[in-house]
């Protein structure tokens, strides 16, 4: 399987702005881009296109998520079979097992998530899921496969320090989260992404 070993705080300098890879290390003094700035364009370099701007809007959401190219197109070829593409690509993406585990706060970064998923950490409705585009339905329960675990309290702590998505109800415990809807088009409203622009890329 094929793996992205490049240089994370790389990746946001080139983009320009914070794309929240790497959890609380982007809020704190020592993120790269508060240090370093962005990386500089050339002088020679004519003003943006329409073009380079749906690109650069693609490249920031396909990062975000942590997607490679081929697995975020076919994202976007099921979002165009549900009505608006762009909402439909967001609820999709928000859908993601290893989304919705960084979400609920377990982990403070969707890499981290990932990992989580694939270790086999997570369970869905009792079921062990290790896929982390495994879509979740509502009423799925997300849980801990071992409760019991040092860093399963680590993570219950961790999930009082979030705000839970609306689609979203914690147990009282902090290890169990049930799925009471699927995300609407309102959930995704605050994502810093103009979905748009990616319809318009991939619709030439």
């Amino acid at each position: 399987m094929a793996r992205d070993l490049s240089a994370v705080c790389k990746k946001c300098r080139r983009e320009g702005e914070k794309l929240f890879l790497k959890g609380e290390r982007c809020l704190s003094e020592k993120c790269a881009l508060s240090r370093r700035g962005a990386k500089e364009r050339s002088r020679y370099s004519r003003r943006a296109s329409a073009y380079a701007l749906q690109l650069k809007e693609k490249q920031k959401l396909r990062l975000m998520y942590g997607m490679f190219e081929g697995q975020f197109r076919r994202f976007f070829k099921l979002a165009e079979k549900r009505g608006n593409p762009a909402i439909g690509l967001l609820l999709l993406l928000e859908r993601r097992l290893d989304n919705v585990v960084h979400r609920i706060g377990w982990a403070q970064s969707r890499s981290q998530a990932r990992q989580m998923v694939r270790h086999g950490h997570i369970a869905v409705s009792g079921h062990k899921v290790d896929i982390p585009s495994y879509f979740v339905k509502a009423g799925d329960q997300i849980e801990l496969r071992k409760p019991d675990s040092a860093s399963a309290q680590e993570c219950a702590e961790l999930l009082d320090t979030v705000k839970l998505p609306p689609w979203f109800s914690a147990a009282s415990s902090g290890k169990k989260v049930q799925i009471t809807r699927l995300p609407a088009a309102e959930d995704v409203a605050e994502i810093p992404i103009n979905a748009q622009l990616v319809v318009e890329l991939y619709s030439k």
